[in-house]
């Protein structure tokens, strides 16, 4: 029981995090299609988004990361998070990509499958 009160602890600290550093990515896209154009300027927003996806997808969604691999391997079941990870990695990498291609910059959006993700991880006690 005390390893499951500790396990359900983690993931609310986790979730604290993911979405501390999420909000400001809904406040940019929000301001985006307010404004009909990037905030502050596209250049920046890009910039910005990527800088904020990066810790929601690599650092504080290392579980996401980490049941993918183990579901390559074949030494999970955890499809949802190789379907979270999968989205979230081809969406930061085309946020990368904008900076120097006209793609659309999907990091922000790749934050938020992650902080989704696990979010719904979470509500259901899945972690």
């Amino acid at each position: 029981m005390a390893v499951n009160r500790a396990r359900e602890r983690e993931e609310q600290g986790r979730l604290f995090w993911v979405w501390l550093l999420s909000l400001p990515i809904l406040l940019l896209m929000a301001a985006a299609a307010a404004f009909g154009t990037p905030w502050p300027n596209p250049l920046t927003q890009r910039i910005a988004m990527i800088m904020l996806a990066f810790p929601v997808i690599f650092v504080v969604g290392e579980p996401v990361m980490s049941g993918a691999r183990s579901t390559l391997a074949g030494e999970g079941r955890d499809a949802g998070a190789l379907v979270a990870a999968a989205a979230a990695v081809a969406m930061y990498a085309s946020g990368v990509l904008s900076l120097i291609t006209p793609a659309p910059p999907l990091a922000g959006l790749a934050a938020l499958v992650v902080s989704t993700y696990l979010t719904l991880r979470y509500a259901t006690g899945r972690y």
